[in-house]
């Protein structure tokens, strides 16, 4: 998923002088790596002047550029658990230009046992005031073998999560489709993916 994430981040110059550690820490919520941590399960490691701690992808990102870091702390790594056999992965995301934010995002992580989803994470990027997990959708979706019925529930639970700022790439309304849409893609093709 890194690798697919990094290939639709901003431009080629970007994606060759950024780092995805300075993504992370910077708390944009239109970046894509923060909510890519987040269906990752990943773990940030910082260090500041009172030593080093370990903090949770899914309790980092607080707000528009906030997050757990504190005065002096510098992100040192990312912490990413070791993929097993019945994971897979999906990243879609819609923007309108090479180099663009994305108008909404979804990077999906799902664990399947035989037809039955065993574990899955949904981020969701840009429809917040910082990446988020559509917790309520992974819920839904949790324990389930998956059918468009679902795949319905699942959508609608990730609209009314999304609490997107109104610019240029859309209104409330059509940027929370969109990541319902981006999720419901994401999620379809990390099933696939998981299968083999």
């Amino acid at each position: 998923m890194l690798v697919d994430a990094a290939e639709l981040v901003a431009d080629p110059q970007v994606r060759n002088r950024g780092t995805i550690g300075g993504d992370v820490a910077h708390g944009d919520p239109g970046n894509d790596h923060p909510a890519v941590m987040l269906a990752l399960d990943a773990t940030i490691v910082v260090r500041g002047p009172n030593g080093q701690r370990e903090i949770t992808a899914n309790g980092f990102f607080l707000g528009t550029y906030w997050t757990a870091l504190e005065e002096h702390d510098i992100l040192i790594a990312l912490k990413i658990p070791a993929q097993k056999p019945g994971i897979g992965y999906g990243y879609n995301k819609l923007k309108r230009k090479t180099g663009d934010y994305a108008v909404a995002g979804s990077p999906v992580v799902v664990e399947m046992d035989g037809d039955i989803i065993r574990d899955i994470r949904i981020g969701l990027t840009n429809v917040a005031a910082c990446a988020i997990r559509a917790e309520a959708a992974e819920d839904i979706l949790r324990g389930q073998t998956l059918s468009d019925d679902l795949l319905k529930q699942a959508e609608n639970a990730i609209i009314e999560v999304c609490d997107p700022a109104v610019d240029l790439r859309g209104d409330e309304e059509y940027k929370s489709h969109m990541a319902a849409v981006m999720a419901r893609r994401s999620i379809i093709q990390a099933v696939e993916n998981a299968r083999g």
